[in-house]
């Protein structure tokens, strides 16, 4: 898979799951923008070096919110990535 190809589907994924997750907490609106909003720039950002600290927000983002985990990347995708010259 390649950088830009990851990037367009974890967003997508991201953007629907915010939705999911303002209709299952909507009390808790405000919070599920910010970290959406953090996690969506990392991922516009996101290069070779700032891999690591990509996969570590979504893990810290996944305890907060737990359906956020769906986002984190099998280790065959993080290797593919790693593999990856756009990077």
């Amino acid at each position: 898979m390649e950088l830009r190809e990851f990037k367009a589907l974890s967003l997508a994924k991201l953007m629907s799951l915010e939705k999911k997750l303002k209709e299952k907490y909507p009390h808790q609106a405000d919070r599920i923008e910010y970290i959406v909003f953090e996690l969506a720039s990392k991922l516009q950002n996101l290069r070779t070096y700032s891999l690591t600290d990509y996969l570590f927000t979504l893990y810290l983002a996944s305890r907060e919110l737990a359906e956020l985990a769906e986002l984190i990347p099998d280790e065959k995708t993080v290797e593919e990535l790693l593999r990856d010259e756009e990077l």
